[in-house]
């Protein structure tokens, strides 16, 4: 239950230059610009990112007052990866047209990504002064303060999620979330449970029931839903740390550390993985390779180094009591 399953759901859907918009743009500029979003929605729709980014790029220098084309390239961007340059013409959208409820929920997500998540709860919240009945800007607000450890107003933002929506398998997984961390891990495995209902192949609600069951000390079951997890999706870094945690309490030793190395396979920038899978090779008898570790774990995040030192200590103890 350590991680949040779902990031922000971000750039939807694209803005489309209606009939009535042209008829209403009679000068030569604005038809140009409203010319090229169109092409360029065709590029987007065929996967065609960097064709339709060079339209929207065309249409911003054809009329630079069109907040669309900056928001559709802002969209086109976030799937290029240029997230800062996505950014950036979240930003213009709004100083174009200060009422556009999708890219305040965008540029929340950008935000959120990159964790500020007082800006992701600030976009959001502006979102819904515009908009009060969109279920995604509560759900997603719901992510930011969960992340901020405020799991009672992120239990609350999901509440209004779910009565918006009742149909979304991810609000019902993240309020499952939120109960977990509250320490109410019936309230998690009911919400789990009706997202496995809406999606029986969500493979992030099967990890995260698996955690609940775990903290509740259903070790089996645990175990079934993160195996299952690692069926579905076994890209799903997360549920590989899970069950990782998992094999340690039922001390399987070599198991852990074939987990932990599937994790910083997918996740080579999480320190704290390194180490604990320095300390699965330090039991298992192979020094060398935990060293290895616990120098990458330090070089990641040398403020690890005096709770590493004393974990390391501990497992040299349990080693040497055993024949």
């Amino acid at each position: 239950m350590k991680h949040l399953y779902l990031p922000f759901v971000v750039f939807g859907l694209l803005f489309l230059p209606s009939l009535q918009a042209k008829a209403q743009r009679q000068n030569l500029r604005a038809s140009t610009a409203l010319s090229y979003i169109e092409r360029g929605n065709q590029w987007f729709a065929k996967g065609e990112y960097v064709k339709a980014e060079s339209d929207f790029t065309l249409a911003i220098a054809s009329d630079p007052s069109q907040a669309g084309a900056y928001y559709n390239r802002a969209t086109t961007r976030y799937r290029l990866g240029k997230l800062s340059e996505a950014r950036a013409d979240l930003d213009r959208t709004l100083q174009i047209n200060p009422r556009m409820v999708e890219a305040y929920v965008d540029r929340g997500g950008l935000r959120y990504a990159q964790g500020d998540f007082d800006g992701a709860i600030q976009d959001c919240g502006k979102a819904l002064e515009l908009n009060p009945k969109l279920a995604v800007a509560w759900a997603n607000r719901g992510l930011a303060r969960g992340s901020k450890g405020e799991h009672a107003g992120a239990l609350a933002d999901f509440d209004h999620a779910i009565q918006l929506d009742r149909r979304n398998a991810g609000f019902y997984n993240n309020r499952g979330v939120a109960h977990a961390r509250l320490g109410d891990y019936d309230g998690a495995l009911s919400d789990q449970n009706r997202a496995l209902t809406l999606k029986p192949d969500f493979a992030e609600a099967f990890s995260d029931r698996g955690a609940a069951r775990q903290f509740k000390g259903d070790l089996d079951g645990a175990m079934t839903d993160y195996n299952q997890a690692i069926r579905l999706n076994p890209h799903f870094a997360d549920v590989w740390f899970s069950r990782a945690t998992l094999w340690q309490h039922k001390e399987k030793w070599a198991r852990a550390e074939s987990d932990f190395t599937e994790y910083v396979v997918l996740k080579p920038q999480h320190a704290s993985a390194y180490g604990q899978r320095g300390l699965m090779r330090l039991r298992l008898g192979r020094a060398d390779e935990a060293q290895q570790d616990f120098a990458q774990c330090l070089e990641l995040n040398p403020n690890l180094q005096d709770s590493l030192r004393q974990l390391i200590e501990v497992v040299k103890q349990e080693v040497a009591k055993k024949p």
